[in-house]
């Protein structure tokens, strides 16, 4: 009898385990800068972009995704490559690079240059997932300039279409999203 209950034990486990090894592997995506626009003329503006703000419910690694009813579903073998709230700042920073034609764009944690005329900060109060349908976001922003003080600000609402299905798909309509963010920036510095 006991080695009837053992070898089941043993069976059970062996199930588990078997189980626990056709787990689908983990997809990790990454913001990427927009395309460099043409005939941009060289300039040596120095920028630094600040910490950036998100929204708490999709600051994680797993892709959040908007669901009908309201409710948000964490997809956990759907993962961002680094924290948003890294690969945000350094994406508009790249972005605004070239938007700009200068390469004196520093974005946080680095210390911005010691030239920075103009500092940007960035409240991103939407960061939705709307699976094989749209990436919307919606971000406040501001630009300081060497003494803190506002000079410009702004809010941009984007709805970038996903072209295509998959999340791989909505990672590149974010990205797009946030290069027309960069693009309202860009426009609004003082040169």
């Amino acid at each position: 009898m006991i080695r009837s209950a053992l070898s089941l034990a043993l069976a059970a486990t062996v199930i588990t385990l078997a189980g626990c090894g056709s787990a689908p592997p983990e997809r990790y995506y990454a913001l990427n800068p927009v395309p460099a626009p043409a005939n941009i003329p060289p300039s040596n503006l120095a920028i630094a972009v600040a910490v950036v703000n998100i929204p708490p419910a999709v600051d994680r690694p797993q892709f959040v995704i908007n669901q009908p009813d309201n409710s948000l579903t964490l997809l956990e073998q759907q993962r961002w490559a680094a924290p948003l709230k890294n690969q945000i700042p350094a994406t508009l920073s790249v972005d605004l690079s070239r938007l700009l034609g200068t390469p004196n764009v520093t974005a946080w944690p680095q210390l911005p240059l010691p030239t920075t005329s103009w500092t940007i900060s960035v409240n991103i109060q939407r960061f939705d997932s709307i699976p094989d349908k749209m990436a919307v976001q919606e971000a406040t922003w501001q630009i300081l300039d060497k003494t803190s003080t506002p000079v410009k600000s702004g809010r941009s609402v984007f709805e970038e279409p996903v072209q295509g299905t998959g999340y791989a798909a909505m990672a590149a309509a974010h990205e797009r999203a946030l290069g027309k963010l960069a693009a309202d920036i860009a426009a609004a510095i003082p040169r």
